[in-house]
């Protein structure tokens, strides 16, 4: 599997748990594990990561997404 790499990872978490995001692919992972997946912003995020993936898009265009899905 092709892996489509943002130039610079997210860091998602809080005070106590610090997760590492390199890439939509591991975005995808990350998305799969959260509770709350009837969200639109987790919607937005995962359809963002599949268009990577798919070719529809380029990787750094779906980084915010996945930025705005991990807010609390």
């Amino acid at each position: 599997m092709l892996v489509h790499r943002w130039k610079k990872p997210l860091v998602l978490g809080d005070n106590r748990i610090r997760i590492v995001v390199g890439s939509p692919e591991e975005a995808l992972t990350w998305l799969i594990h959260e509770p709350n997946q009837s969200t639109a912003k987790w919607q937005r995020a995962w359809e963002a990561c599949r268009a990577v993936i798919e070719g529809r898009m380029r990787a750094e265009d779906a980084k915010p997404a996945v930025q705005f899905a991990a807010a609390r």
